[in-house]
C-alpha cells in the first residue's frame, strides 16, 4: 500500500509506530508525538491488521487505514502506510514476525531518502523485547498506560465514556445514531429537538422543509428530481451533524430515506399529485442505496396518534387517520426490507411518555456503553 502522493520522510533519523488503530486514539498518539519529533525525518506508521481482526465489523482494516490517514493528512512529518497480513499471506503474530518485517523493510525503503536509520516506539513489552533482541533494532518503550491509562478495548467497551480520546475521525463509527420516525404531525421534530437539547447533542431536521420553503412548491408538485433532492439533502444533513465536533457520542434525526420512499411510494399512487410511477421507482433504487450508506443504532417509530395539524405545509388530502395507517405500514414495511427492523422500537403512548422512553434509552447507553 504505497501511494504517489505521499511525501517520504527525509533525514538522519525516523520514527516507526505499528499497531491495529482500532480506534487510533490519544494513547497512539503519545507514541506518535513523540517519535515524529525525536526524529528529524518525521514518523512512519504502520496500520497492522487481518481479515477478521478485532476492528471488525465496524472498522476493517481498510477503513482504519484510511481514517489514520486522514488524521495526518496535513502532517508532513507523518507517512501512513498499512500491512494486512491475509493479503500478504503471513501468520498472525508471533509467527508471522519474519514476513511482517520483510514488508516492513519494502515499505521503508520506498517510503525514506537515503535510508534513514529508524527508531521504533512501541508500548508493548512484549514487542520491545522481540524488536531488541530478536531483530537488534533500536527500540523505546514507552509506558504510555501510566501517563495516559486509555486502550482501545475500553473505547469499544463504552466509546461515550472515553469520548475525549477518540481522534476525530473514528468518531464517526462510535456514534450512536437515533431515527426518531413516522409519519406527519405526530411530534418527531419536537421530540427530536427536545432530545437534542435534553443531551446536548447534535439533531437534524427535516431538510425537505427548507428545501420546500425555498422553491414555494407543494406536496401535489413533487416531481421525481424533488423527492430525489430530499434524499441526498437529508442524508448530508445527517452526516454532517454525525461528523460535526458538537458530536460528542450521540445524534438525534428526524427524517432520512426510509421516510422519504414512503412518501414517495404513496404520492405516486395518488393520482391528484405529479410524481409517476416511474419516478418513484427510479427513486426508490437511490432512496435504497442512501438507506444501505446510513447506520442507525436505534430507531423509535411512533404510531398515527393525536390530531393532524395544519401547517399551511402539509399535504391535507394524506391527514386522516386511515392515509396515515397506509403511510405507517409503508414505512414499516420499507424498515423492515432494509434490514433495520430489529433496531425498532415502537412506541404509542403520550409526548412525555415517549420522551422518557427515549431519555431512559439514551442514559443506558452513556453509562453503560453501546454494547
Amino acid at each position: 500500500m504505497l501511494h504517489a502522493y505521499q511525501k517520504p520522510l527525509e533525514g538522519k533519523t525516523v520514527g516507526v509506530v505499528f499497531g491495529s488503530f482500532a480506534p487510533l486514539h490519544q494513547g497512539h498518539l503519545d507514541l506518535i508525538m513523540r517519535a515524529k519529533k525525536e526524529n528529524d525525518g518525521g514518523c512512519i506508521v504502520i496500520v497492522c491488521g487481518y481479515d477478521g481482526d478485532k476492528g471488525e465489523p465496524i472498522m476493517p482494516h481498510t477503513k482504519r487505514y484510511r481514517y489514520v490517514r486522514e488524521f495526518f493528512a496535513d502532517d508532513d512529518l507523518v507517512a501512513v502506510y498499512a500491512i494486512n497480513d491475509t493479503e500478504i499471506g503471513i501468520d498472525k503474530y508471533p509467527n508471522g514476525w519474519n514476513g511482517w518485517m520483510k514488508e516492513f523493510n519494502r515499505i521503508y525503503d520506498k517510503s525514506t531518502v537515503n535510508n534513514p536509520h529508524r527508531h521504533w516506539y512501541v508500548g508493548d513489552e512484549v514487542y520491545y523485547n522481540d524488536l531488541l533482541h530478536i531483530w537488534h533494532e533500536e527500540v523505546i518503550h514507552v509506558d504510555r498506560k501510566a501517563d495516559n491509562p486509555i486502550s482501545a478495548t475500553m473505547i469499544r467497551q463504552n466509546p461515550i465514556k472515553h469520548w475525549d480520546k477518540i481522534t476525530f475521525p473514528f468518531r464517526r463509527v462510535f456514534s450512536t445514531n437515533i431515527l426518531i420516525c413516522g409519519t406527519a404531525s405526530e411530534g418527531k421534530t419536537t421530540m427530536t429537538v427536545d432530545l437534542g437539547k435534553y443531551f446536548n447533542a447534535p439533531y437534524s431536521w427535516e431538510w425537505a422543509r427548507d428545501y420546500i420553503r425555498e422553491s414555494c412548491i407543494s406536496d401535489w408538485e413533487f416531481e421525481g428530481t424533488d423527492f430525489m433532492a430530499f434524499l441526498e439533502g437529508q442524508y448530508n444533513l445527517n452526516k454532517k451533524l454525525i461528523n460535526s465536533p458538537a458530536n460528542h457520542g450521540v445524534f438525534f434525526a428526524d427524517s432520512d430515506s426510509m421516510v422519504t420512499r414512503m412518501y414517495a411510494e404513496y404520492y405516486a399512487k395518488d393520482e391528484t399529485c405529479a410524481l409517476t410511477q416511474e419516478e418513484f421507482e427510479k427513486i426508490a433504487v437511490m432512496a435504497d442505496e442512501y438507506t444501505r450508506k446510513s447506520k442507525w443504532d436505534k430507531i423509535f417509530l411512533l404510531c398515527p396518534h393525536g390530531e393532524f395539524v395544519d401547517d399551511h405545509s402539509r399535504f391535507m388530502n394524506h391527514s386522516g387517520m386511515s392515509e396515515r395507517w397506509e403511510l405507517f405500514d409503508i414505512l414499516c414495511r420499507n424498515i423492515k426490507n432494509s434490514g433495520n427492523w430489529d433496531k425498532v422500537t415502537v412506541l404509542d403512548g403520550g409526548y412525555w411518555n415517549n420522551f422518557k422512553a427515549i431519555v431512559d434509552y439514551v442514559k443506558e447507553i452513556i453509562e453503560n456503553g453501546k454494547h
